[in-house]
């Protein structure tokens, strides 16, 4: 692991530091970044007020709970979104994080907290990279897939130190991640759109409503059973890397302390 802003080696062994930005390319990226923001949600609630309240809740179920299955949400006839249009504010969410993440990471570990909660996801990114070697082959693509991938850790945050444990420049990563959620949104919108013609379809030839929401309902513990089923893959495959860093730490002391005590002899 490394300290945030220290330099790191890219594919073609050269030194990079995807954090070496000056103040002025950080206050017009983050400082454009939030106005946009302001300007975006100030005019939503003149114009769209009903939408943009429904962000309100949708956006943080999104980020601390739903992930990449908000465009699920567009089926609902509540909805004032549709499937791409979540897919969309995904790739938005996505992209801000990643921002975020690239321009304030240094100041984010000064608070202990904070701190702590970071070198948990970098130390995840680490044991990713253990766990499929192939990643770094590929490191832009890898980024790409493990960002769009639905599964819980896998999001711009979990992908940002990816990319940077991979040696990906800024603006690299930032492109990969948002790149990444983009698709991720999109594919998940495909879903849901899928299944709402399939829903409007059988509305058409059933009389009864029930139908519509047993076969929701059906459709959804699917998709959860899938979720848990990757996450158990994902999780499994990320122990059985924790289990090779942690033998590999013990033979390097116990090379050590059997090289000590030869010179002792």
């Amino acid at each position: 692991m490394h300290d945030p802003g220290s330099s790191l080696v890219n594919a073609a062994g050269e030194y990079v530091d995807p954090f070496d930005a000056d103040w002025k390319e950080r206050l017009v990226v983050l400082g454009g970044m939030f106005a946009t923001l302001v300007v975006g949600v100030t005019l939503g609630l003149h114009y769209a007020n009903s939408a943009t309240k429904e962000l309100f809740g949708l956006v943080p179920a999104s980020f601390f709970a739903a992930g990449k299955f908000l465009p699920l949400w567009g089926i609902s006839e509540t909805s004032n979104f549709t499937p791409y249009g979540l897919g969309l504010v995904i790739w938005v969410m996505d992209t801000c994080t990643v921002l975020i993440v690239v321009y304030s990471l240094e100041a984010f570990y000064r608070f202990d907290r904070l701190k702590r909660g970071l070198d948990k996801i970098q130390r995840n990114a680490g044991l990713v990279l253990d766990a499929y070697p192939r990643i770094r082959t590929g490191a832009v693509v890898g980024v790409v897939v493990f960002v769009l991938f639905p599964i819980a850790g896998t999001g711009a945050i979990g992908g940002a130190f990816l990319g940077v444990l991979l040696g990906l420049h800024r603006f690299v990563l930032i492109a990969a991640v948002s790149t990444g959620g983009f698709l991720g949104g999109m594919l998940m919108a495909f879903a849901a759109s899928n299944f709402a013609g399939t829903l409007k379809s059988i509305r058409a030839t059933q009389e009864d409503p029930t139908v519509k929401y047993v076969i929701m309902a059906v459709v959804g513990l699917l998709l959860v059973v899938a979720f848990m089923w990757l996450s158990r893959v994902y999780k499994r495959a990320l122990a059985a890397a924790e289990r090779r860093q942690s033998d590999a730490s013990l033979n390097i002391a116990a090379h050590s302390s059997g090289n000590g005590d030869n010179h002792a002899v």
